[in-house]
């Protein structure tokens, strides 16, 4: 664990001083709000998993997100069986 720990850490510290000074350097504000935005929640499920945490499969936040689209279709479009 502590071998997998380690290396993400030094990807996501790669990941960062590659792409901060650039999005620092040119003041892209909201490219830098963007970033950090999909990267936090990156970090925070990269390090539950190398802590073998119990996490929700994201598949299953997009089914349930999307579930009443796809009752209304069938409603419009009838079940294709």
């Amino acid at each position: 664990m502590a071998k997998a720990l380690l290396l993400l850490t030094f990807a996501y510290a790669m990941i960062i001083a590659l792409e901060l000074p650039r999005l620092l350097a040119r003041r892209h504000r909201r490219e830098l709000l963007a970033f950090g935005l999909l990267l936090l929640p990156a970090m925070l499920y990269g390090y539950g998993l190398v802590f073998d945490l119990p996490l929700p499969n994201p598949s299953d936040w997009l089914t349930a997100a999307l579930k009443p689209l796809a009752m209304h279709m069938e409603q419009v479009f009838g079940t294709a069986k």
